[in-house]
C-alpha cells in the first residue's frame, strides 16, 4: 500500500485505452471493483461489458499508475463513453461525453487524481457527469468547488453535472 505521505508518495502517470482489446482494461476493472464493491459476474462489473463499452470510437478510459510501477497497477480511473442528453442540457447540448464512472484507491484520495484525470478532458467541449450527492458527498463537493453545475435530478436521487 502506499502512503498517504505526499512529501514520500512516487509521482503519477497517466495512461489511457481507447480500444477494447487493451489487457490493462482488465486492471483497471479490478481496481473499479473493489472500490465499488462490484460483483465481476454482473452487467456492470464484468470484462465483456466494459469492453463493449469500448468498441465505440469516442469512449475510452484514464487512469493513473505510480511511476515505481509498471502501467498495469493503476490506483485510480475514468471510464468517458457518448452521451446523448435529453431534455437538452441548460446550454442547449443535445450530445457530449460523459464520466460514467471514476475511482481512485482510498490510500490515494486528496492526492490530485481526479483533477489530474479530468484536466486531460479539457478539449472536451460538452462533459457531464452524475453523482448522488448524499452518498457520495465528498465528490459532490468536488464538482461544486470547481465550477460544475446541476443539470438534471432524478427520483433516485443522482444528479447530473456539467462542466462549465
Amino acid at each position: 500500500m502506499t502512503t498517504a505521505d505526499p512529501a514520500t508518495r512516487p509521482q503519477l502517470q497517466l495512461h489511457r485505452i481507447t480500444t477494447p482489446d487493451d489487457d490493462n482494461i482488465g486492471r483497471v476493472l479490478t481496481l473499479s471493483n473493489a472500490i465499488f464493491s462490484a460483483d465481476e459476474s454482473t452487467k456492470h462489473g464484468s470484462l465483456s461489458y466494459r469492453r463493449d463499452q469500448l468498441s465505440h470510437p469516442s469512449s475510452f478510459i484514464i487512469y493513473l499508475t505510480p511511476t515505481t510501477s509498471p502501467p498495469n497497477d493503476p490506483v485510480a480511473f475514468l471510464f468517458v463513453l457518448p452521451r446523448n442528453y435529453d431534455p437538452p442540457l441548460h446550454n442547449g447540448a443535445t450530445e457530449g461525453l460523459h464520466i460514467w464512472l471514476a475511482g481512485v484507491a482510498p490510500e490515494w484520495r486528496a492526492a490530485g487524481c481526479l483533477t489530474t484525470m479530468v484536466n486531460e478532458l479539457n478539449d472536451i467541449g460538452v462533459l457531464t457527469v452524475c453523482t448522488y450527492p448524499l452518498r457520495f458527498p465528498l465528490m459532490w463537493k468536488w464538482l461544486s468547488r470547481r465550477g460544475w453545475l446541476p443539470e438534471q435530478e432524478f427520483a433516485d436521487g443522482k444528479i447530473m453535472y456539467s462542466r462549465r
